[in-house]
């Protein structure tokens, strides 16, 4: 009861602050609470340090891989939206007003309105400069494999080819197609914002199940997986209604806010 009567004080604020606001309504798509998120990702100093420091430790994790031998061709796996494109006006944009997905999304990609995340564009030269296979594994639709293309090609992203670029298909874990890539080459990096981009395991797994693979695979953060902040989206988020039957916007505002560890 205390949980919700908080809540429902910081709603009526947010509402009554912003009168010229058209918020997405409680049945859109998305919603306000993500509005703190948006503000971080687009303003903060500390998003941008975070990101740099990503690609600066993996840089570092190259240049020391640069005095090994390998059988096979190297190779980097790197995820596109959050890690190598910044999205983040589009994100921004679902919380002040409905968006029509993914129909709007595809139009957002052609667009040409997105860049790149602070430091990708730096790292990506590098490795290529390296001789390193760079795969872009994403789980966008099919559909827009080529705007996809194009976006990559427009970022002047290298390797940005056909080859190069693996969409979802059916593979929504992302496994399959990392798989894949092992086979002819020596994968030294697994980068992205969102722990699928790692281990397909994460995907339908509960919050603890997830907590607990994390940690089973501890040595490997910063090492072989380098992950970027992203609090917008992702398969956390999923993993909160683990269990839970189907609730509405509304519902599933309160019910995440029961989730909250909170002093009594």
């Amino acid at each position: 009861m205390k949980k919700n009567l908080i809540f429902t004080i910081i709603a009526f604020f947010l509402l009554s602050s912003f009168p010229n606001y058209a918020f997405a309504t409680d049945e859109g798509l998305n919603e306000k609470e993500s509005l703190m998120a948006a503000l971080w990702q687009q303003t903060s100093s500390e998003y941008r340090a975070l990101c740099y420091q990503a690609f600066n430790v993996a840089r570092d994790r190259i240049q020391m891989d640069l005095t090994k031998e390998w059988a096979k061709p190297r190779a980097v796996i790197i995820d596109l939206d959050e890690t190598v494109i910044f999205n983040a006006k589009f994100n921004a944009t679902g919380i002040i007003r409905y968006q029509e997905y993914p129909k709007e999304f595809y139009e957002w990609i052609a667009s040409g309105e997105a860049t790149l995340i602070p430091g990708a564009r730096e790292f990506l030269k590098f490795i290529y400069k390296e001789g390193y296979e760079i795969f872009y594994v994403t789980n966008r639709r099919d559909e827009c494999t080529d705007i996809t293309l194009q976006q990559i090609i427009d970022l002047g992203l290298p390797q940005a080819d056909s080859e190069h670029l693996l969409m979802r298909g059916t593979d929504h874990t992302k496994q399959g197609r990392r798989d894949k890539v092992n086979e002819d080459y020596a994968v030294i990096l697994y980068i992205g914002d969102n722990s699928v981009d790692f281990l397909g395991d994460y995907y339908s797994g509960s919050i603890e199940e997830r907590k607990a693979l994390t940690d089973s695979v501890q040595a490997k953060w910063g090492r072989k997986f380098i992950i970027l902040p992203n609090p917008m989206h992702g398969s956390w988020q999923k993993a909160l209604y683990y269990g839970v039957g189907q609730l509405s916007n509304k519902e599933k505002i309160h019910y995440k806010a029961s989730l909250l560890d909170i002093i009594e």
